[in-house]
């Protein structure tokens, strides 16, 4: 096995290494033929001629050409040729993982083929087709792991780490639905229990009733190149106290961009909280940032924001708090918290 071309060090290519601009060769290339990569996403690169711009899109040496014209795409692929030993594809039909169909009206992402290569391969654990991910009534918690060394040893029996990672996959790509409960399953890798396990189970007798689910992308007549970025969108919630070991709280978020997801998170706060007011304030916080990272990526790919876009928080008393810093105290964390907010 041969690391792709700008991952090795000179006269060290078997040292595993690792470089924070994706594929530094072409990367090079690229800034050559007046494509430049973006600051928010160094894998993304853009270039403007004439009005016209193109992106390419880099996953190790996966690449992904979009332009508005077939010329102006065979072009770019002639001058990588050129350059790089390249296999052309055609017109993007599968793309890790993603089934992509951009003649439907709404473009779905199901990740079907995927899924049946994670059921398939799990199938020994699978006994019935799930209609939801989890059970509501379990709690997960260290106190459901093996505390004896015979009941880690039995534990190990079980593809736990594997099912786990398989799922987590799935969900980064196209569920957001069952990003909080793999949140939850994933916090206890180290040394998992029966009923972790079992969880897991239910995880994948939902991934197996829903193998062709997916995400929704476009679709609405009303978008246009000048309105795009102005349909942002974050919603986000807590569950104060969620974490039975350590009381602390769970946040999640997801980011719609006209109606379609785009990003989306689960995961636990870092510290406790001692009202639900507090728990969606600091929630509020975090997923703000997410909200300003996407209007920055947006404007460096060239669409103009003219508005300020939406953040839904469904809490009341978080939200006086967001327009009357007094109701919170005047400490500076909070005083910092909220001007991100406002702002």
């Amino acid at each position: 096995m041969a690391q792709p071309e700008g991952f090795t060090t000179p006269r060290q290519e078997d040292v595993v290494s690792s470089s924070p601009c994706p594929v530094p060769t072409l990367s090079a290339f690229l800034v050559k033929l007046n494509i430049s990569k973006l600051i928010k996403n160094n894998f993304v690169f853009i270039r403007t001629i004439d009005g016209v711009t193109c992106y390419i899109a880099v996953y190790v040496d996966d690449l992904l050409i979009i332009a508005p014209t077939r010329a102006l795409i065979t072009e770019l692929k002639s001058a990588l040729k050129k350059r790089f030993s390249m296999t052309d594809l055609g017109e993007v039909k599968y793309l890790l993982g993603w089934s992509i169909q951009p003649d439907q009206p709404n473009d779905i992402r199901p990740a079907h083929k995927y899924s049946t290569k994670v059921i398939n391969r799990l199938s020994d654990y699978i006994l019935y087709p799930s209609a939801t991910p989890a059970d509501r009534n379990v709690k997960l918690s260290v106190s459901r792991q093996p505390a004896s060394e015979a009941g880690k040893v039995a534990m190990k029996s079980y593809p736990y780490r594997e099912a786990v990672a398989s799922i987590m996959y799935l969900m980064i790509d196209t569920r957001p639905e069952i990003a909080f409960y793999m949140r939850e399953v994933s916090q206890f890798l180290a040394n998992p229990g029966m009923k972790h396990w079992n969880a897991v189970v239910r995880e994948l007798n939902f991934l197996a009733g829903t193998k062709d689910f997916g995400i929704c992308l476009g679709g609405s007549q009303e978008v246009t190149p000048d309105n795009l970025a102005d349909r942002l969108t974050v919603y986000s919630d807590s569950d104060y106290a969620n974490c039975p070991d350590t009381k602390r709280s769970v946040g999640g978020y997801v980011t719609m961009l006209s109606n379609s997801p785009i990003s989306w998170l689960s995961r636990k706060h870092h510290t406790v909280v001692l009202s639900t007011a507090e728990t969606e304030y600091i929630a509020m916080c975090h997923y703000t940032q997410e909200m300003i990272f996407h209007r920055l990526l947006l404007s460096e790919l060239g669409f103009a924001i003219t508005q300020h876009n939406l953040l839904h928080e469904d809490n009341q008393s978080c939200n006086k708090i967001c327009y009357n810093l007094e109701l919170y105290g005047e400490s500076k964390n909070n005083h910092v918290r909220c001007c991100l907010v406002q702002k």
